[in-house]
């Protein structure tokens, strides 16, 4: 029995084997015992490869036993069917019972298959919750990358299956026509041990996170960060005041034109609305705007309220609030405040706060916030920011967008699926499972 959850999509184009070459896109199938809406970090990982593969204009299709994509029940190692046969595995017996499960997934599979370049299994070339799946895999004739979260054979809760022969050895040594991957380094040595592979020719592709999403950024908020062309700001600096000269935003300039040359994808934000009780704030802005240009600040220092349409000049408290979970610093340069509200709101965001070094400021932000000199320049600003994106939380977040943003994970996904296809179209003719 087969089912069609939420398939993702299809292009329409003829089935047929790995094509010479995949710019235009892989045809792929993601393969695993269960898919979101079931929760797990594997399924998590699953969702997003479906995403930023899809994005990156592969087409894409999930093939699993529960949850969203192609189902087909006795993929899912919960089924009862799949339970009894791993039970009897692991007790070195349900030899035969297995051999008809894999035939019966392989009859399943094999359509499903047909029309897919190269097939992605999430842990199912290493963990025994479905042997027969993995012998059905290994029979359909396609190039399989075995993405590989966990290990069996370096788990002692799996010790019954370390048993010679078939299914057994489908994940206890190297199998042909796969390509091994691992998350981590940690993973790939484990792997290497586990398998007998030399580690250089396994894969290391770490999970990743898309932190706009994972901070809710709502759509409002994306439409800023895209109008602004802060979408991939590194760093990205927020000042949360409005258009009014006590604030003296000017600093915010000077402090930013020093710092691109340092980080050329800084991006500053201002999201105030021109203050509505100052006659001369209009006259302030152009002045703003002004040296922005002179500064050569067009790109790296927005104004919500130079922003054209869709609700983007005045911003909601809610927008800002989510502005805060995916900046890296905030900014405050007024020379004299009543109170200084945007010192609590970084700190209920856990947001480092760069400001003036006045009394109500340091009585609000004690001693978690970087000041600089009241009668400070640019200059004495940028000292201050500087400091604040070298703070421990800071330099974690900035680590995570340097190296595990999907932005960045993706080109290594991308290469291995073009490795796999080459080394599928290079492989020696007849090669297939070994059932030792």
């Amino acid at each position: 029995m087969v089912m069609r959850v939420d398939s993702a999509c299809r292009d329409g184009r003829p089935a047929g084997g790995p094509r010479s070459a995949v710019e235009s896109g892989a045809r792929l199938a993601l393969v695993h015992y269960t898919a979101p809406p079931v929760v797990g970090g594997v399924e998590a990982i699953i969702a997003s490869h479906v995403t930023v593969l899809g994005e990156a204009g592969h087409d894409v299709v999930t093939v699993v036993g529960r949850g969203a994509g192609t189902v087909v029940p006795e993929l899912d190692s919960r089924h009862p069917v799949v339970e009894a046969v791993t039970a009897g595995l692991g007790a070195g017996t349900a030899i035969a019972e297995a051999e008809r499960l894999a035939a019966l997934l392989g009859d399943r599979l094999r359509p499903l298959l047909a029309g897919r370049d190269l097939v992605i299994a999430h842990n199912l070339l290493t963990m025994p919750f479905n042997l027969p799946l993995t012998a059905a895999l290994l029979d359909a004739g396609l190039p399989i990358v075995a993405w590989t979260h966990d290990i069996a054979a370096s788990d002692p809760r799996y010790r019954g299956f370390r048993r010679p022969g078939w299914p057994y050895a489908l994940i206890d040594r190297p199998q042909p026509g796969v390509t091994y991957v691992a998350v981590s380094e940690a993973r790939r040595r484990e792997l290497g041990q586990a398998l007998g592979l030399p580690i250089d020719e396994i894969t290391v592709v770490p999970n990743g996170i898309d932190p706009h999403v994972f901070g809710g950024l709502s759509s409002a908020a994306r439409r800023l960060l895209l109008a602004s062309d802060a979408l991939e700001a590194d760093p990205l600096l927020l000042v949360p005041q409005r258009v009014t000269r006590g604030k003296r935003l000017e600093l915010v300039l000077d402090a930013a034109a020093e710092l691109l040359a340092e980080w050329p994808m800084l991006r500053v934000l201002v999201t105030g609305p021109l203050d509505p009780h100052s006659p001369d704030c209009a006259e302030y802005a152009e002045r703003l705007l002004a040296r922005r240009a002179e500064l050569g600040l067009e790109i790296g220092v927005c104004f919500a309220f130079e922003l054209p349409s869709r609700g983007l000049r005045t911003l909601r408290s809610q927008t800002v609030a989510e502005l805060y979970r995916v900046a890296d610093a905030a900014m405050v340069t007024s020379g004299g405040e009543g109170f200084g509200l945007p010192i609590l709101e970084a700190a209920a965001a856990r947001l480092p706060l760069v400001c003036t070094d006045i009394p109500v400021l340091r009585d609000i932000g004690g001693d978690g916030i970087f000041t600089f000199p009241a009668r400070g320049g640019g200059s004495a600003v940028a000292d201050a920011i500087r400091r604040a994106l070298d703070s421990p939380a800071v330099q974690q977040r900035r680590r995570m967008l340097t190296e595990y943003s999907w932005r960045r994970v993706r080109p290594r996904l991308e290469a291995v699926i073009q490795a796999a296809l080459r080394r599928w179209r290079g492989r020696a003719p007849g090669a297939s499972l070994v059932r030792a």
